[in-house]
């Protein structure tokens, strides 16, 4: 069990700080986000994963001038600004100044294990999917507009069906713990794919300001 390692200026910028707890309840620790993206409304999920900090996939927010909220369960909804990106392994970084919640710790993905997709449906509502049998696959060579990109991104596939609201949002082994964070769904077979949680501490490590970032173009 461990928690996710941000780059060296978000981890200055939080000294003297208290450690965040542990959710006992993973639903503690994660979020519908919303947002105006691509004059669409956007609607999907992101996870605690440190004090004021949430990570989501970038597919989410590409395109979006601002604007962007997380609501958990209880109600509480905050603003959220996007301070990092990576196209190339489709995840983004939000800061909510106002979040102080439990967070979601990570661990490796084990081939053939089980767990669960969650996310928060309109009003809050909980929603999980559970799934017998995890695969760990490599995915090579396209970003999230489709184009030729050189990184190799490992993968958790699970066989669950998960609509469009999951993207962002935890995949979780019987731990409780984040494996992977959703970013695509084929619907016919009814498989997840998520970015494995090592990727996440890849791109987390590449952030170095807490300051506003870029949101790139529309995907779509």
């Amino acid at each position: 069990m461990r928690r996710l390692a941000l780059g060296l200026v978000l981890v200055m910028a939080a000294c003297g700080s208290p450690e965040p707890t542990i959710a006992s309840d993973p639903f503690d620790a994660i979020a519908q986000l919303r947002g105006r993206v691509c004059d669409q409304d956007m609607v999907g999920s992101a996870v605690v994963i440190d004090r004021h900090y949430l990570v989501t996939v970038a597919h989410n927010v590409a395109g979006s001038d601002g604007g962007l909220t997380v609501t958990f369960e209880d109600g509480s909804e905050h603003a959220a600004t996007l301070v990092g990106i990576d196209l190339d392994r489709d995840l983004a970084l939000l800061r909510a100044p106002s979040v102080d919640r439990p967070i979601l710790t990570v661990a490796r993905a084990v081939a053939g294990e089980g767990g669960r997709l969650i996310r928060l449906r309109a009003a809050q509502q909980r929603e999980e999917v559970p799934f017998a049998d995890a695969d760990l696959i490599v995915a090579v060579g396209r970003n999230i507009y489709d184009e030729e990109s050189s990184v190799r991104r490992d993968n958790v596939r699970v066989r669950a069906g998960a609509g469009a609201g999951f993207s962002g949002g935890p995949v979780l082994n019987h731990q409780d713990q984040m494996i992977g964070v959703v970013y695509a769904d084929a619907r016919l077979d009814e498989m997840t794919y998520a970015t494995a949680s090592q990727e996440i501490d890849i791109f987390l490590e590449s952030i170095d300001s807490t300051t506003e970032s870029p949101s790139g173009r529309c995907p779509r």
